[in-house]
């Protein structure tokens, strides 16, 4: 009699009117338009309120998810499926913890990812894309014998499938390569998978009796993939030298820097620099293990010679990368002297754009002129041209030209209207022109805006300061 009338209460509570239904419909599509308009704020407040008409369906707690996941925040995502989502089915949930688990793992904290895949799991549901990923994360944590057999023991479908099949071969082929080409003839990729199989595919064909050569070759596979215990898993298992081969060591270099096991990492690299070649490649790797290792000093060094070994073609990345390192700890001259020598080497616009960044922290006024005229003779892509247009306008609102700035502002507005920069200039022209609540708005849009982070302090400081 008490669990008949527990159904019947639960059915009861579950039956949703037609009232309901289109109220909650509308909320949704109020969210829906605001989140289109990048209305971040205003669409979550939306999505709260559906969930409050109607507490147990699961689009509007997907958009609160994918907010908050958009503005990077992970714990707080992670708390509203723990707490406010129980009203939903069990498999619904359990996708909404593989979101965040997601998350978690593109940010390589594969701990977290692990426990958050678990706790989906720990919900009772049969959800093979969450088992996957729980497979990937312990791959990630060098559990090898632990990722394969959860990998293993599920059955898949899809593209879930086929990643599956693929990883399967990777670890196979640590011991048993013809396991591995077994394992990789046997399913016919997608066309989203089938570059990587193609590639492995050719790797294991390639495979012969010098197993140095054979390390490089699958080590190279199973870092750039993703997966840097597998290769030294593979190097662990066998009796192999590589001590006199260059490219074999400096995987494994990369494969424990990868792993975030710094002192090895250096030994190896090391090693690697002793046998000659791909010194710009070590010498940046080192710099990254030893900046992991708090030693400043060091990473500098190896950062600069890094730079030095490339010659005239320092890779953009590397070169922001080294800027970006030197201003985080306030190495501001050394940072000039750096854009210097690399303009020596290569006139290019993302040097000069640095040497804006760096001139300006240093009140090089000179400099900041030139770079602004010489950014004027280069072809500029649209990333380019709209960090040109930032500094010219902040460079004409530090100068008290409000009505240059305007102009210029309409320009970057023109080319990216949800560029956080943008509204945190346009506040600064606001309080030139004593507009208060046109610089409150600019700044609220700021940080609306800022899914990276990049403006967000700043405009929260000024926007404290006009309150």
């Amino acid at each position: 009699m008490i669990l008949s009338g527990a159904v019947t209460w639960y059915v009861l509570d579950r039956k949703v009117s037609d009232t309901q239904q289109q109220a909650y419909d509308e909320m949704l599509k109020e969210a829906e338009l605001n989140l289109n308009g990048k209305h971040y704020s205003v669409a979550l407040n939306k999505y709260y309120n559906a969930t409050e008409i109607i507490p147990h369906q699961l689009k509007a707690y997907t958009g609160i998810i994918d907010i908050l996941l958009l503005k990077n925040k992970v714990d707080d995502a992670l708390t509203i499926v723990r707490k406010a989502t129980r009203g939903l089915s069990s498999n619904q949930r359990s996708n909404l913890y593989k979101s965040i688990g997601d998350v978690y793992y593109s940010q390589t904290e594969y701990e977290k990812a692990k426990e958050v895949y678990q706790e989906g799991l720990g919900l009772g549901v049969d959800n093979s894309s969450l088992e996957l990923a729980l497979g990937k994360s312990l791959l990630n944590m060098g559990r090898i014998d632990d990722a394969q057999s959860q990998i293993e023991k599920n059955q898949y479908s899809g593209d879930d499938a086929i990643e599956a099949n693929l990883i399967l071969s990777y670890i196979y082929s640590i011991k048993d390569v013809d396991k591995a080409k077994s394992q990789i003839g046997g399913m016919t990729p997608s066309d989203t998978w089938n570059h990587f199989y193609d590639e492995f595919d050719t790797i294991l064909k390639s495979l012969d009796d010098d197993e140095k050569f054979n390390f490089a070759k699958l080590a190279r596979i199973y870092i750039n993939s993703g997966y840097p215990f597998l290769a030294i898993e593979y190097l662990e298992g066998k009796d192999i030298d590589i001590s006199q081969y260059s490219e074999a060591v400096y995987s494994l270099a990369r494969a424990y820097l990868e792993t975030k096991q710094y002192d090895k990492a250096i030994e190896y690299l090391d090693s690697a620099l002793s046998l000659g070649g791909l010194e710009s490649e070590i010498f940046w790797a080192k710099a990254r293990a030893t900046y992991a290792k708090n030693d400043l000093e060091a990473s500098i060094t190896n950062y600069s010679r890094a730079v030095e070994y490339a010659g005239k073609e320092i890779p953009e990345e590397l070169l922001k990368e080294y800027i970006k390192m030197l201003l985080s700890n306030n190495q501001n001259l050394k940072a000039s002297e750096v854009i210097k020598l690399a303009l020596i080497s290569s006139e290019q616009a993302h040097i000069y754009l640095l040497g804006l960044q760096v001139s300006s922290n240093l009140s090089e006024n000179a400099k900041i002129d030139y770079y602004m005229n010489q950014l004027t003779k280069l072809e500029l892509t649209e990333t380019e041209e709209k960090e040109y247009l930032y500094w010219k306008a902040k460079l004409e609102i530090d100068k008290g030209e409000v009505e240059n700035a305007n102009i210029t502002l309409d320009k970057l507005l023109s080319l990216d209207k949800f560029n956080p920069k943008y509204y945190l200039l346009l506040s600064q022209v606001k309080v030139k022109e004593t507009d208060v609540e046109g610089a409150k708005e600019a700044l609220e849009k700021c940080i609306e805006y800022d899914l990276n982070n990049s403006s967000t302090e700043e405009a929260i400081e000024l926007l404290s300061k006009i309150k």
